[in-house]
């Protein structure tokens, strides 16, 4: 697997958007997007409840790396990261973020499909996984179009947020089956998703 030295310093370049190294200047930029709008959106992010035991750390890079995402106009609309780099399954864990003002537009899979191909490419890694809210739609029919298979499912605890008093609307009925309410407390499923070199390169270079 690539050490992710030197080729993380490149620009990849598509129809619509580009991919750059993260800088600085980004974190103060992402600040400014507006925020998400869709209904139980400040659930997307819920942490995992993982505990690494000293072994399993030992097989874990603490390294990051990200990536923007930018339009032709110089506009930050993403951002791409790497994190729980494995090097010896050649492995990490995916993380994206488009803002607002640029979702449902189709940039953040073209995003994606190029940074797949940088990813199983001159990065040389193996495995990619993810994880995803599952009653984010959207995002989980995005990772099956580009081959992510659901693996397993982990339910999260969602604290008191605000909103889940969104639960009792009748419009949203449909994501109910994703929320586990208790007495105290309510969890929301995730899911685990994995999708390997073999299975982009077959799905997309056929």
């Amino acid at each position: 697997m690539s050490a992710l030295g030197k080729e993380t310093e490149e620009t990849l370049e598509g129809p619509h958007v580009l991919i750059r190294p993260w800088l600085r200047r980004d974190s103060l930029a992402q600040e400014q997007w507006p925020r998400y709008t869709e209904p139980f959106s400040s659930l997307w992010n819920v942490p995992r409840s993982i505990f690494f035991s000293e072994a399993l750390r030992a097989n874990f890079s603490s390294q990051r790396f990200a990536w923007a995402i930018e339009d032709h106009s110089g506009h930050l609309i993403g951002r791409i990261s790497l994190r729980e780099i494995e090097p010896a399954r050649a492995a990490a864990r995916l993380g994206i973020s488009i803002s607002q003002t640029f979702v449902s537009q189709g940039l953040g899979t073209e995003a994606l499909i190029m940074f797949l191909d940088y990813y199983f490419g001159p990065l040389g890694f193996r495995v990619m996984n993810l994880d995803v809210a599952a009653f984010n739609r959207r995002a989980v029919r995005c990772y099956l179009r580009l081959g992510f298979e659901h693996v397993e499912s982990e339910w999260r605890n969602a604290g008191n947020d605000p909103s889940l008093r969104l639960l009792e609307d009748p419009r949203y009925q449909d994501v109910k089956p994703h929320f586990r309410r208790g007495r105290f407390e309510t969890s929301i499923e995730f899911y685990e998703m994995v999708l390997t070199r073999e299975q982009w390169l077959a799905r997309h270079y056929r």
